[in-house]
């Protein structure tokens, strides 16, 4: 296989989309919503399509990147264009969707840190990670003011991240009156009441930068070289396993193409699909078969 790597722009029409997957529609919305506010981050990866059914290029990865610049009314898209057979961009699709991962708070707010220390306006860091400018600028708020247990609280869901700010710039003997005000408009409810009120006092007796409890804290005990090579032996084993399923997943592939194959080679089969009325198959089998007719 062999990789371009520039990026064209390439005809949406073109395009055909050999392994569909259906998508969370909220997902999909956030996707389309940042497209137009910011325009493509990412191209797309395309093959060159072998059989020119459909269009010129089989998608590889990219179908809500490709859906959303399709609703956004695009005609074009950018793309990096591979030369690979369409086993080895099945395989190259699965591993995508399964290394894919949403970011977590902490990353987005340390994103937010190092673009404002290198000159950024909110509203143009808000554009840049795909959030609104008042999660920015509240973010920005308590890391200026070093509310590390409360900006923790509000990755970990416990508290929202405005009410975060109030608590932030009150004093002590508010903090109780701001509790009981959000409890009555229900910016907190049921259990968060006493798990926001536990944080505070840990904030009261430890400071604003100690650890917290209620959170994912980070572990900081040393790693003894045994433990290390533990580690690292734990994820080879994971990494093999995964080689092993892609592997399997291949060969798979590979059985069910070569018995489609033959089937599509008999005359009694292809009789049979004309008697039932299946005249319509998913573009694989639509590829395969046509190649058998050649070759007959």
């Amino acid at each position: 296989m062999t990789e371009s790597t520039n990026v064209e722009m390439i005809p949406i029409s073109e395009i055909v989309v050999t392994n569909p997957r259906t998508r969370n529609a909220k997902v999909h919305k956030e996707i389309t919503d940042n497209i137009s506010l910011v325009g493509l981050k990412r191209p797309i990866t395309v093959r060159r399509n072998q059989s020119k059914q459909g269009g010129l290029y089989a998608l590889v990865c990219g179908q809500g990147r490709l859906e959303s610049c399709l609703m956004l009314g695009e005609t074009e898209i950018a793309a990096i264009v591979i030369d690979a057979d369409a086993e080895t961009s099945h395989v190259m699709s699965i591993v995508e969707n399964v290394a894919r991962r949403i970011p977590r708070a902490s990353e987005t707010m340390e994103q937010v840190s190092g673009l404002r220390n290198r000159g950024y306006s909110d509203t143009q860091i808000a554009a840049k990670i795909g959030c609104t400018q008042s999660w920015v600028t509240n973010v920005a708020n308590l890391m200026e003011r070093g509310e590390k247990r409360l900006l923790a609280a509000a990755e970990a869901g416990h508290i929202p991240i405005h009410l975060a700010v109030i608590i932030s710039r009150a004093t002590e003997d508010e903090v109780q009156g701001i509790l009981l005000e959000a409890y009555e408009r229900g910016d907190l409810k049921g259990k968060k009441v006493s798990v926001v009120r536990k944080i505070l006092e840990q904030r009261m007796r430890s400071g604003k930068k100690g650890s917290n409890n209620f959170t994912r804290a980070h572990n900081n005990r040393h790693i003894s070289p045994e433990d290390l090579a533990k580690l690292y032996q734990r994820d080879t084993d994971h990494h093999r396993l995964i080689q092993k399923k892609a592997e399997h997943t291949q060969n798979a592939l590979l059985l069910t193409q070569q018995i489609f194959k033959e089937l599509f080679s008999d005359k009694d089969f292809c009789n049979l699909l004309k008697v039932e009325k299946f005249t319509s198959i998913p573009q694989p089998l639509a590829e395969l078969f046509s190649r058998s007719r050649l070759q007959r």
